[in-house]
Formats: C-alpha cells, structure tokens, sequence
C-alpha cells in the first residue's frame, strides 16, 4: 500500500488487524443469532467486573483529573508540541470545532435527554427517593459530569502523551511508542497485543455508537417523514451514512472532518439556541445552575460513587462504571487522533482546549436538554418516563421535540444533525483504526485509502447487523473488561507526559 500522504510504502500489521477483525466478527455474530443469551452473559460480566475492578476505575479516573490538574499548572505545560518554531496547522475555531464533535459523536444527543430521566426515575440508593427535588437536580447535575471533565482528562492527557513522542522525538503513531517511551525498551508482542486489542474493542464500541445513532436516525425519519422504523429503513441508513464519513474519512483531517465538524456546530449552537427560549427557559436555567452548584460541590463523589452498604444497587454498575471504562478504552485512541491538532501549541493550550471547550459545551446542552426534559416530566406536560418504557429512548427523543413550536422542522434538523454527528465519531475512529493497523505511520502521514475503506465498510456493516438483529447490547459489558486491562496503556500515557513533558 502507498502512504496517502507521502506515497511512501506501508503494510498492514497483520498480526493485529486481522485476528481482531475476526474475534469482532464472530463476536456480532453470536450476539446477531443468540442475542438474548450473549446479551445476558454481557450483563452478568459487568455487574462482576464492577464489583471486582469497580472501585480501581473509579479512582483511576479521579487520579487523571489530578494528573491534568498538575499537567496544567506544573513546567509540563510549558513545552511547545513541534519544537519553539511550529506552527498551528489550524485555527481556533476548527480545532475547537474537531474536539467537540469527534468525542461526542451521537451519544450526546441520544442521551442529553435520556440520562437525565433515567437518573431521576431510577437514582442510586445514595441519592434516595426517585422523583424528588434532589433526584432532579442529581439526574442533571450527573449525566453534566459523565459528559465532561472526567472523559477529557483522559483524552487529554493522552493526546499530549502522543502529541510529545510523535513532534518532539520523531516517534511513530503507534502504541508501540508509548510502551517504549513508558518503559524504555521496545516490546514488540506487546505493542500487537495491545494494537489488536484495541481495534477490536474501538471497531465493536464504534459500531455500537453508531447502531444507536442508526435507530435514533429510524425514529427520527419516522417522526418526520411517517417512514416506519425497519430492517430496510436502516439498512439505506446505513448505506447512506457509511458513503458520507467514508468519503470524509479519505479525504483527511484537513478537508472532510473539518468541513462537517464545522457544519455539525452550527446545527449544535441552534438546537441548543432553539429549546433554550421556546422550552422552559425560566426552568432550564434554575436546573441548570443548581446542577453545577451540585457538581461543584459533590464532583469527587460523583466520579467515586460505588454500592457500599447496598449490594443490591447496581446505578454505578449501569452508569458511572460503564461510562470511565468506555473513556478508559477511547481515551489511548482518540488522544492519538487529538495529538495531531496540537502542533505549533504549548501542551497547556492544548489540554486547556481539549478538557475546558468540549466540556463546557456538553454542560451546557444537557443543561438545556436534560432541564427541558424533567420540566415535562414533573410539569405533567409529557410522561417521558412512560414513552421510555413504551417506545424506547430513541423514539422519546423526538416526542421530546415534538412538544416545542414548529416541531416538525426541528425534528428534521434534529435529525440532519444525528447523521453529522454520526460522521463526526465515525470519520475519526475509522481513520485512527487505518491508522493502528498500519505499521510505522509518522504523525503527519494518513492512513491508505484501501485501508479506510475497508474500516468504514466493516464499521458500516457491523452497525446495521447489530440493530437489524436485535444485538445491539451484546457488547454490554466489553468495556469494563477491556476498560480494567486498557488502564495500563491509560497509565503508561501519563508516565510518558510525566517523563517527557519537562524537557
């Protein structure tokens, strides 16, 4: 294969990108024809490893906002990614625009209104009654934490690790440089096991993500439109979509990601404008700055919250487990997608930028979202609790706009901004798959185009077999299990910045 950047030659790392793509497949496949049964196997594994391993991710994802915290105010920031004469290869607004819109991808817009409903209908013990005053305030304040600071600090932390190894040191993209830089010695097995590992936990979750995105894609075209949700509907879906960030995907950083992360904003920023003064205005905002008072106030328990003294609670299970050990396997890859916006910045900047815009702006739409959603609730304007349980979460999404003025309009710009968002998460995941199964690619370098292709077809496919059979939540559980072994490379980033960052 040809470089695309550089038409220098490359080959696939085969011992990693094909056993994994073929462990995948066979994984989608036992959850397409036995769902149920490998849906309950997923189940009983994360209530396990959370049990077991629960308590170790939680505070490991409190010691990365420490470790952040030092990063950020410590020498470490000082040094300037690229050496003292880079130059930023994009400007503000593109680079903040790419770091909102690759780490979110549709789960924000899925779950700014359905995390905050679950977390007041079903609290945690620690909380109390459901539907209280404090279970409001609560459901808010924690889908606001498990959307920001938290997975930030991770991507962070990681993109500066790569950022550092790749301009300072002349390093290759690859993991096989962190291990080397971490350790001082270059473990070859290793860097295939953990390369294999990971694109095949990063193909499966991205799948997921994006089957999720499919059938909220499904209702919203059956809101909109009367199209009845259906294996076909979704398959032309997913045609359509993987055609889009494929297309993006090859044609680089630079050009695709950009135009559509850029065009993905402005429908964000309308939305958000749009159901701040036609909602509930008065009460979005109460929710929204009693959310971050709690937030302000209660942040070392919202990330170290487990079922101490309760056994029978499994909230932390479901949510805050699920959530680190999701960031835990995305931070190492979406750091190495991150680490190429950095060039020509301070690491200060850079993790400035990385941790503050996405995080602000997530706080924000799920304040406006999630505070319009339990206004319905507790106004008695909606019973979103009971279309969640009658008609799924992806089909409340759209009964939740249809209660705003001109809702018919909103919903079809609610929906061009799923597809977006959808091409946002999948353009960066297929490129950085390409990537780590290509052996020895520079920063600058992109993946081969047969090579993204290839990703984004079996990304594609992958997505649409999951939601056409039903198999959606076989993965379930995958996280905290690979979450538990990934936290060394997690680990390893931090060694690397905490080494190499000084100098």
């Amino acid at each position: 294969m040809d470089n695309q950047k550089t038409g220098k030659k490359t080959g696939v790392n085969k011992l990693a990108f094909w056993p994994a793509i073929i462990i995948l497949t066979g994984f989608i496949l036992a959850g397409a024809l036995w769902p149920e049964e490998v849906g309950t196997v997923m189940t009983k594994l994360l209530y396990g490893m959370a049990d077991y391993f629960g308590a170790y991710i939680n505070l490991l994802s409190l010691t990365f906002i420490i470790f952040a915290v030092i990063f950020l105010i410590g020498r470490y920031g000082d040094v300037m990614i690229g050496g003292k004469d880079a130059k930023p290869e994009y400007n503000m607004s593109a680079w903040c625009a790419m770091s909102i819109c690759s780490g979110i991808g549709t789960g924000l817009l899925f779950w700014a209104m359905g995390e905050p409903i679950f977390h007041y209908m079903q609290p945690p013990v620690a909380i109390g009654e459901a539907g209280s005053r404090t279970a409001g305030i609560f459901a808010v304040a924690q889908a606001m934490w498990n959307w920001s600071v938290v997975q930030y600090c991770m991507y962070a932390i990681c993109g500066a690790a790569f950022a550092i190894i790749c301009y300072n040191q002349g390093k290759c993209l690859s993991f096989n440089s962190i291990v080397e830089c971490a350790t001082g010695k270059k473990i070859k097995w290793l860097n295939t096991l953990i390369t294999a590992m990971v694109i095949f936990c990063l193909m499966g979750a991205t799948s997921n993500s994006m089957g999720v995105g499919l059938m909220q894609i499904g209702a919203g075209l059956e809101a909109a439109l009367g199209i009845p949700q259906s294996a076909v509907s979704w398959l032309f879906a997913a045609i359509f979509i993987t055609v889009i960030f494929v297309l993006s995907c090859v044609s680089g950083i630079g050009k695709g990601l950009k135009l559509i992360s850029s065009t993905c904003m402005y429908f964000f920023f309308f939305l958000m404008a749009y159901v701040f003064f036609f909602g509930n205005t008065e009460f979005i905002m109460k929710i929204t700055s009693e959310s971050i008072g709690f937030i302000v106030d209660h942040w070392g328990t919202q990330t170290t919250m487990a079922n101490a003294m309760a056994a029978d609670d499994k909230w932390f299970a479901d949510w805050i487990v699920q959530y680190w050990a999701s960031f835990i396997v995305y931070a190492p890859v979406i750091g190495m997608f991150l680490a190429r916006m950095g060039k020509g910045r301070t690491v200060r900047t850079f993790m400035l930028v990385q941790i503050l815009v996405p995080s602000i702006f997530c706080i924000a739409w799920i304040g406006i979202f999630g505070g319009q959603t339990i206004y319905l609730q507790t106004s008695g304007t909606l019973d979103v609790w009971e279309a969640v349980n009658a008609s799924g979460m992806q089909a409340t999404v759209f009964q939740i706009i249809g209660t705003l003025p001109f809702s018919k309009v909103i919903t079809i710009l609610f929906l061009c901004t799923i597809i977006l968002s959808f091409c946002t998460l999948a353009d960066p995941m297929a490129s950085v798959a390409a990537t780590l199964s290509v052996d020895d690619l520079c920063v600058d370098d992109e993946a081969p185009k047969k090579q993204k292709i290839l990703i984004g077809c079996i990304l594609g496919a992958t997505a649409y077999t999951l939601v056409a059979t039903g198999g959606i939540n076989s993965v379930k559980g995958m996280f905290t299990l690979v979450g538990v072994l990934q936290s060394v490379v997690l680990i390893m980033c931090a060694i690397v910045v905490f080494k190499h960052g000084k100098k």
